[in-house]
């Protein structure tokens, strides 16, 4: 019985000297979650409050919302990977809401671009028409010009004629100057489309690269 319980005692003292020893190998070479926890990408979106005691307890509160992910749990790594899943579950809910905005600015972009051709085409034909009146209008005038020397008995009708000529080359040369701004309001609506499209599509691409990152963190830390 002596024996027995000698090797017992021996028994014990190992199991718990390799326990203690399994402990400290997977303190010193399992995650970081101290680390994890000050990380950038959580510190920006959650904060971390410890509270000490006897078992020393974490929580973990979303910054904007004030909403709590991690209430005075014992196990550091349990707060964390509830932090980085609340970080993960945002990031999907914002890239939802903007792919219909991305798919609603492509689609008007494809029809700028389909229509701009057409508008193009026919603000230069208008142009090149107006133009030529213009060059009329102004033939005519010089014609009436040259005239009304000799025309000494319709001189008061040769001046209203010219005068109307005048108007309406000044209402062709307005309407000419409107089609030029309309033109070039045009373009630039498209160039603005054009930017913000790729805009959004640049943060389509972070927000996609940023969702692949926290997979990969939670891959990572799923490992262990």
């Amino acid at each position: 019985m002596n024996t027995f319980g000698k090797i017992l005692v021996v028994f014990v003292t190992a199991s718990s000297l390799g326990f203690l020893a399994f402990v400290i190998a997977y303190r010193n070479g399992g995650p970081d979650w101290q680390g994890e926890m000050r990380s950038a990408d959580l510190q920006q979106e959650f904060v971390f409050a410890t509270e000490p005691g006897e078992i020393v307890k974490y929580s973990s509160k979303h910054r904007r919302s004030e909403t709590t992910v991690a209430d005075k749990l014992a196990v550091l790594a349990e707060v964390v990977l509830k932090s980085r899943k609340r970080l993960e579950e945002d990031a999907n809910k914002k890239l939802q809401e903007l792919q219909p905005q991305i798919e609603r600015l492509t689609a008007n972009r494809d029809l700028v671009r389909k229509l701009n051709p057409i508008d193009d085409a026919g603000v230069h034909v208008r142009i090149k028409n107006y133009e030529k009146q213009t060059q009329e209008l102004v033939g005519t005038l010089n014609e009436i010009g040259s005239q009304f020397s000799v025309a000494t008995l319709e001189t008061q009708d040769l001046l209203r004629l010219s005068q109307e000529r005048r108007e309406e080359a000044y209402r062709l040369a307005n309407q000419l100057e409107l089609l030029r701004n309309d033109q070039f309001s045009a373009i630039q609506q498209q160039k603005v489309l054009e930017d913000e499209l790729v805009r959004l599509e640049e943060n389509h691409r972070r927000l996609d690269r940023r969702q692949k990152q926290l997979k990969q963190q939670l891959g990572d830390v799923d490992s262990y």
